[in-house]
């Protein structure tokens, strides 16, 4: 079908992209207090990579559930996502050996631990709790996500109860929680792949979630999700920062966003089952992908 006025059509939808531009920028500044601006709100957009750490933590702050180690290659307009099983070895002064603990001894020591193993640490942090992940998933309408099989567990202590049914369907925030947090069922059974199944269904709901924000009805959606961002997340970013990397996203677009899977495998050590890492792999995976440091 032909349009009869295209030229109106384009100068309408740039203008509704200003517009949405800066109302975008606005309530950035009114959530943070800094001073409104038409090109953007305290983003600091400095080096070729900006990298960081997303994490998922429980309700008492003690262990991360989830880990992503970020980067967002500026010079290549490239955003890159490795996934760290919560179990990863790492070696340290604790008792506990698993990477999931560090926060607790704080961001200084969970960078370091990140890079012992991959080479990169992290120099900024953003900490979600459970109940803001189900509101950014709210904030961008939901997902759409293949669940592989029933999922059913409860647990009484974390005040968790997991039932999804099998087959394709749209996910709200809570059940998009029970979906990344499931590790196996009431009755023992779950991913056939342990732990690493887990980690593949984790990452189609992020590239899910990643689909609804850069898809053109999201971009309308990025106030929201802000909102949900800020108001749940412990992070040494200002909130100029935050909707500067969002919009480092938005550019890169979604076949620039490459999410990754830190190499190795499962093996119980002593009396306790740990993710360890192919050091080898990960070297070559990491130099292949991400700015390493001191490049």
């Amino acid at each position: 079908m032909k349009l009869k006025h295209p030229v109106r059509l384009l100068v309408f939808v740039v203008t509704a992209l200003v517009v949405v531009w800066m109302c975008c920028n606005f309530i950035v500044a009114l959530q943070t207090g800094e001073t409104f601006s038409f090109l953007g709100n305290g983003s600091s957009r400095k080096g070729i990579a900006e990298t960081f750490v997303v994490a998922g933590v429980d309700e008492g702050g003690y262990r991360t559930d989830l880990i992503l180690l970020c980067q967002i290659n500026r010079q290549k307009g490239e955003v890159h996502i490795l996934q760290i099983p919560r179990d990863t070895k790492v070696t340290n002064r604790r008792n506990d050996k698993k990477i999931n603990s560090a926060y607790y001894s704080g961001f200084e020591v969970m960078a370091q631990e990140i890079a012992q193993i991959t080479g990169v640490t992290p120099k900024h942090y953003a900490m979600v709790d459970f109940s803001g992940f189900r509101d950014i998933v709210d904030a961008v309408g939901g997902v759409t996500i293949e669940v592989p099989f029933d999922m059913v567990y409860e647990d009484p202590v974390q005040d968790l109860v997991i039932d999804l049914k099998a087959g394709k369907q749209k996910l709200n925030g809570k059940e998009a929680e029970m979906y990344m947090r499931y590790r196996q069922g009431s009755d023992g059974n779950g991913y056939p792949e342990g732990d690493m199944g887990r980690l593949s269904a984790q990452q189609q709901l992020y590239s899910a979630v990643a689909d609804k924000m850069l898809s053109p009805g999201g971009i309308l959606r990025i106030p929201a999700v802000f909102s949900a961002v800020k108001k749940n997340t412990d992070t040494d970013y200002t909130g100029g920062q935050i909707f500067g990397l969002m919009i480092d996203v938005l550019k890169a677009g979604k076949d620039k966003i490459t999410l990754h899977t830190l190499p190795g495998g499962g093996r119980y050590i002593g009396s306790g089952s740990y993710f360890v890492p192919n050091l080898a792999e990960t070297q070559a995976l990491m130099q292949e992908n991400f700015v390493l440091d001191g490049e």
